[in-house]
């Protein structure tokens, strides 16, 4: 396992209502060899302003996003949505402003966190167990903007002990 480093964007919803996903996140990561820094000064994406049609209130939360990830390496989030908003938002938002670049150079390094377990660090194994039914819903975002859904479910099948069942969902 190599070491890398990852930026861990804990979103605003996370840090204020779900701090343990948080928490949760860089165990799981440091436990896969990852060095996790969690930036002072992040806040939220811009989504949430983005979707209500403020664009300039986003642009200025976006922005500051982007300064203070800057230089951070590879930069990590427990949403699919903020990690969507981020890759394939930002350069609608930042379209012919100086931070095109930069808003750029940030999404090429975002990841969702089970696009990064899998599709970056390599793993599906994480040693769970569980003795019981499991069923996964793909988060919409995270399915339709970044085609994520099959890197929770190779997480999903290794859990031990579970018996995974289907789940219809919005297709």
């Amino acid at each position: 396992m190599s070491t890398r480093r990852a930026a861990l964007f804990v979103t605003c919803i996370v840090d204020q209502l779900y701090p343990s996903i948080g928490q949760a996140t860089a165990a799981l990561l440091e436990s896969q060899g990852v060095e996790v820094c969690v930036p002072r000064g992040l806040t939220c994406c811009g989504q949430m302003a983005f979707n209500a049609g403020f664009r300039d209130e986003a642009y200025a939360v976006a922005g500051r996003t982007i300064e203070v990830l800057r230089g951070q390496g590879d930069v990590v989030l427990p949403s699919g949505s903020c990690a969507a908003m981020i890759r394939h938002l930002y350069h609608e938002l930042f379209e012919h402003s100086p931070y095109a670049g930069p808003a750029a150079d940030l999404a090429a390094r975002t990841y969702e966190l089970t696009e990064y377990l899998v599709d970056v660090l390599g793993v599906t194994d994480l040693g769970a167990s569980f003795s019981g039914r499991i069923t996964y819903h793909d988060a919409c975002h995270g399915l339709r903007f970044l085609g994520a859904g099959r890197q929770a479910r190779a997480l999903i099948d290794q859990v031990r002990g579970a018996e995974v069942v289907g789940l219809p969902g919005c297709e």
